[in-house]
């Protein structure tokens, strides 16, 4: 390594008292002839003819974190500098953690998220006001508080409370010293864990300027369209800037079983629904697909007939129906021992055939079927009644309809439910945002039908989560309601 990289006077700085480095906990060091393989998630990295002193502390940085003043070779200047290029070379393998005085625990870590991302800390001025990122999470991961945030390439690990309090002290705009005055940390400890943390990004210091302490990302025309839920939940649904597992792991296989890919069916009366013939009902299902992409359009006002269970039955069966009842048993991922896993045919696609959407109707107005709640069984193709009062039945089509801007509630409301762990089962990382996306599959499935039937439909887009839950009978942490459509007869004259 050359050791006239980087200027020794911007490198020496870059490691304080009570500094710690390590490696990542999924890289591991081989020696192979005359090389160091770093393996990580992100592939191997070859470190050919390595210094001494880079052989040394990476030995000792996968055991956990360790002071480089304590390797042999770094009282050396030119092999400390030598060292600190190596270790920025390596990115997102290397973890820089915070000492404290009583030399116990790390008051807190930095984990890159990313191949590429390097923390390189500087000092913060003790008077300069400082604030946490409104994109900021603080949370729990069962053993110590994370601070993640969808801007930034780290995810910091407060190996101790005192960390955690310094954070939760600067929710407002705060210098690091009125921050260490609150703490029972030296203030030297206190701002150099902000050092750390302004690096991340998660941490942002006040821009210059007379007046109020403006901070950066209040003002990015980039960032203004974004709550923090919705970037924290595109950030976490999409590999690529972030370290989460992710794809079909199948994590939840040997903890618990898959739920059936049928649900079994509730009690209540059974109201059975005609197969429709090929030739379709009373609408002009023969219609081109190209027709009823163009024809298609959200219809929010019901004709003065209302849609009839024949229509009704026919854009279930059509939409909806289980063509090919799925094979008996669990679930297993493939190559497991165990029965193989159930599937379906079924007129819509769902990713990794997970099929984990139900669908429930509160009817208003339905020719040969009396209003109530019902929830549709794709396998017998029948309506099942459920014992909804009349109340929750016209509230939910209350939130329908002032949902979807109609002047009255819709005469049938169609409501998808997701079991969320049948896609949570399978995958890891997207398993909600693939529940969303089947949800838009539906409904523009539902709108070409509706228009090739000849009947009204609206797709909608909220509905109330406890309402919906308590008119379904159901836990909403376990099958809740994801998305809504509206159904109707034409209005009169179209």
């Amino acid at each position: 390594m050359a050791s006239d990289t980087l200027p020794a006077q911007l490198l020496v700085p870059d490691v304080a008292e009570g500094e710690l480095w390590s490696l990542r906990d999924d890289a591991h060091l081989q020696e192979e002839d005359e090389c160091l393989l770093l393996r990580s998630r992100w592939g191997t990295v070859r470190v050919p003819r390595p210094a001494p002193v880079l052989r040394h502390a990476l030995r000792r940085m996968e055991l956990g974190p360790t002071r480089l003043e304590n390797v042999p070779g770094t009282d050396d200047l030119a092999r400390r500098v030598g060292l600190l290029v190596a270790l920025r070379r390596l990115g997102g393998l290397v973890v820089r953690s915070v000492g404290a005085a009583d030399g116990r625990s790390p008051l807190l870590s930095v984990v890159p998220t990313a191949a590429d991302a390097s923390l390189r800390p500087v000092p913060v001025p003790a008077d300069g006001p400082l604030r946490l990122s409104r994109f900021a999470a603080l949370r729990s991961d069962g053993e110590g508080w994370v601070l993640e945030s969808p801007l930034s390439a780290f995810r910091v690990v407060f190996n101790r409370p005192e960390a955690g309090w310094l954070i939760a002290s600067l929710g407002s705009p705060a210098t690091p010293r009125a921050a260490a005055e609150r703490l029972p940390l030296p203030e030297r400890e206190a701002r150099t864990v902000l050092s750390y943390l302004v690096a991340t990004g998660m941490v942002q210091p006040a821009s210059d300027g007379a007046g109020e302490p403006r901070f950066a990302e209040d003002h990015d025309p980039a960032l203004r369209p974004w709550s923090h839920h919705d970037l924290m939940f595109h950030w976490r649904s999409r590999p690529g800037r972030n370290d989460g597992v992710f794809g079909a792991t199948y994590p939840l296989s040997g903890v618990q079983d898959a739920p059936p890919a049928l649900k079994p069916l509730p009690p209540g009366p059974r109201i059975a629904l005609a197969e429709p013939a090929d030739g379709g009902g009373d609408g002009p299902a023969g219609l081109p697909l190209a027709e009823a992409l163009a024809r298609r359009t959200s219809v929010r006002d019901h004709g003065s007939r209302p849609l009839t269970l024949v229509q009704l039955g026919e854009l279930l069966h059509r939409a909806l129906g289980v063509r090919t009842a799925p094979a008996p048993g669990p679930e297993v991922p493939a190559g497991a021992p165990g029965r193989p896993p159930a599937r379906a045919n079924r007129p819509y696609p769902s990713g990794g055939a997970c099929y984990e959407l139900e669908f429930y109707l509160s009817v208003q107005r339905c020719e040969g079927l009396e209003p109530g709640v019902y929830y549709y069984a794709p396998a017998e193709h029948c309506l099942v009644r459920l014992p909804a009062s009349d109340a929750l039945r016209r509230g939910v089509l209350a939130e329908a309809g002032t949902g979807a801007g109609m002047a009255t509630v819709p005469d049938v409301l169609l409501t998808m439910t997701a079991r969320f762990a049948r896609v949570s089962w399978k995958y890891s990382g997207l398993a909600y945002a693939l529940t969303l996306k089947h949800v838009g599959v539906m409904q523009q499935t539902l709108y070409l039908l509706a228009t090739a039937l000849g009947v009204a439909g609206c797709a909608i887009g909220t509905g109330d989560t406890e309402q919906s839950a308590r008119a379904f009978g159901l836990d909403w942490r376990e099958e809740s309601a994801v998305g809504e459509f509206a159904l109707g007869s034409l209005p009169d004259g179209h």
